[in-house]
């Protein structure tokens, strides 16, 4: 009887514990539920990604203004540096004055082209291959105009220039410029001593005389001479000209060209003043 209460007694305590066990595992309803683990995960993530777009989107921003910024610096310092390197041209001439520099042409002609050319020049090549055989033939070889020579090197872009103007001005000295001035450009990419040398003797120059006149350095001041010449009166490259009527020792009302112009550009120059 004893071992059956007993008995009776454990199945009511085992049965009782679960439903205790269930009871006390039941939500708290004042409790918000908890979340899923997964789940709570994939919002951390999805919170951290937007935070980092938001980051990205100010960095972005921060960067564009910066490359606005430093673009507007940039084109200041290029403005300053455009003031600084390259003043002002003067306005150009009126009158532009001969010194006793190589002449073609009439002494009586009434109208005169001055050209401000470098023997290395492609642009000064171009003129005297297309243009200048035209004006020869139309105006200087009929007594009209006189054409005046003038050398303006561009030394920092045409090394030779100043050694071939220097070839042209000792022959000059011999009667024979023109024969030279032809010469180096119709051979202007074997500028140098050994040109130089060949066209002083197939044009019949007293050689040794040329050479030694290619050695003195008063030629180079004379070529640097007409270039701080052509700098005073605003030329800024070649060829460059000026075209008008000559009174005593100077070029009066001229008009200037720049570049390898065409015939008719002088021309139209030209004609108004022969009339």
């Amino acid at each position: 009887m004893k071992r059956a209460v007993a008995s009776c007694v454990l199945f009511v305590l085992v049965s009782a514990g679960p439903a205790v066990s269930r009871t006390s595992a039941q939500t708290d309803p004042d409790k918000p539920p908890s979340q899923d683990p997964a789940e709570a995960e994939q919002t951390t993530g999805q919170a951290r990604d937007d935070l980092i777009l938001v980051q990205l989107e100010s960095l972005r921003n921060e960067l564009r203004a910066l490359r606005a910024e430093v673009g507007q610096l940039r084109k200041s310092v290029n403005e300053i540096h455009r003031a600084a390197v390259r003043p002002k041209a003067p306005p150009s001439p009126t009158t532009v004055r001969l010194d006793g520099d190589a002449v073609m042409g009439s002494p009586d002609a009434k109208v005169a082209i001055v050209e401000f050319s470098d023997f290395q020049c492609p642009y000064c090549l171009r003129f005297h291959s297309n243009t200048f055989p035209q004006l020869r033939e139309n105006y200087i070889d009929t007594g009209k105009v006189q054409y005046i020579f003038r050398d303006f090197p561009l030394k920092q872009i045409h090394p030779k220039a100043v050694a071939a103007a220097v070839a042209a001005n000792c022959s000059g000295l011999q009667g024979k410029y023109w024969e030279m001035h032809h010469g180096l450009y119709i051979n202007q990419r074997r500028l140098g001593p050994e040109l130089y040398n060949e066209l002083a003797t197939s044009t019949g120059l007293d050689l040794a005389a040329f050479q030694a006149c290619m050695e003195d350095p008063e030629q180079v001041k004379e070529v640097e001479k007409d270039l701080a010449y052509g700098q005073s009166v605003g030329i800024r490259g070649t060829p460059h000209y000026f075209v008008g009527r000559i009174e005593g020792d100077q070029v009066v009302d001229v008009k200037p060209l720049s570049g390898a112009q065409p015939y008719q550009a002088f021309a139209n120059i030209i004609d108004p003043l022969l009339q």
